[in-house]
């Protein structure tokens, strides 16, 4: 009998293990899903930065996709919190889950930048950069601000000599910070006691 009892123990502690490796995927998948959309709205904010110089209209949106892209990392951590997780949904597990949306969409962002720069570039961004810094009046006004023309240049050299890979590293490098630095106010956001 005690024989019988061990063995049925062993398999309900084995089940709960693999309840909580399903439910770890489970909130893998939705994360990754989720980041993948963060990802999209990042690129999409990118892209309308890089129309705002022939567009001046886009710069708006591009800074409206950046500000609502935080607001949707809020809102998913707390919809799958309150919706998908069927019992209470902790900090750890909100850090985990908006740690890894981010990380994805850190990744993805990365990706297309520097998919961008090494293929679809070709110098577009620095030269509108040029032709903005080399403006009479952007001129007078860095002069106004105390900033010379040797820092100027300086940056307008390193800048040309950024590589896109580079490119690509810087990106999720900072991404991956400053989701970091969310990360904690999501997972209090989103976190909830059942």
């Amino acid at each position: 009998m005690a024989t019988k009892r061990w063995k049925i123990e062993n398999l309900l502690v084995h089940l709960q293990k693999n309840m909580d490796a399903l439910r770890y995927r489970q909130l893998r998948a939705f994360a990754t899903q989720d980041g993948t959309f963060l990802g999209a709205m990042w690129i999409a904010s990118a892209a309308c930065f890089v129309g705002q110089f022939s567009h001046p209209l886009l710069s708006m949106l591009s800074m409206a996709l950046g500000v609502f892209s935080v607001g949707f990392a809020f809102i998913r951590v707390k919809r799958f919190g309150r919706k998908i997780w069927e019992s209470d949904f902790t900090f750890g597990q909100a850090w985990l889950y908006s740690t890894i949306m981010i990380i994805c969409a850190s990744v993805l962002m990365a990706i297309i930048t520097y998919v961008y720069f090494a293929f679809l570039d070709h110098g577009y961004v620095f030269n509108e950069y040029s032709t903005i810094i080399g403006a009479p009046e952007t001129k007078k006004m860095l002069k106004m601000s105390g900033i010379d023309t040797a820092t100027i240049d300086l940056m307008m050299k390193q800048m040309a000599e950024t590589t896109p890979i580079d490119w690509a590293m810087n990106m999720l490098s900072s991404n991956i910070m400053l989701g970091m630095i969310l990360s904690p106010f999501l997972a209090l956001y989103g976190k909830r006691k059942s």
